[in-house]
């Protein structure tokens, strides 16, 4: 029985010592949640931005998923841990040939396992009409 107790409470202990250990995090900290695509016109409809982010708290970050909130815009993610005090990139391209001309706000969801799992980003823009093109008119004489 004595040896039951004992090792009841070893484990209890050890569970607890891994437990403080886990205390430390990380803390994944952007420069700007937002960025501007600026207004372009639709003849030049890729556009790339980036955010820049750190890691600010006292464990190695790792980004598990990036999704974006449309198929247009596509998100480039570190795949290798972030190290405290160390920072890096996510670059984002939007692609909006297919898309009809205006206000652009896209979303990208980061899952990572800092102490807030998950952290939206945005992209804003506009995207202006395609310029008409002249259509040659070829005069058709009659007989």
């Amino acid at each position: 029985m004595k040896k039951l107790i004992f090792t009841l409470l070893a484990i209890i202990a050890a569970t607890t010592a891994d437990a403080q250990k886990s205390d430390k995090h990380p803390i994944m900290t952007f420069e700007k949640k937002s960025v501007s695509i600026g207004t372009f016109p639709a003849e030049d409809a890729i556009r790339k931005c980036y955010f820049v982010f750190t890691n600010t708290g006292e464990a190695d970050l790792y980004i598990h998923q990036a999704f974006a909130s449309c198929g247009c815009t596509v998100p480039q993610v570190p795949e290798e841990a972030i190290k405290p005090g160390d920072s890096d990139t996510i670059f984002v391209t939007y692609d909006g040939r297919r898309k009809a001309p205006g206000n652009i706000r896209k979303s990208i969801t980061i899952h990572n396992n800092s102490k807030d799992e998950m952290i939206r980003l945005y992209i804003t823009g506009k995207m202006l009409p395609a310029k008409e093109q002249p259509v040659d008119v070829i005069e058709v004489e009659e007989d």
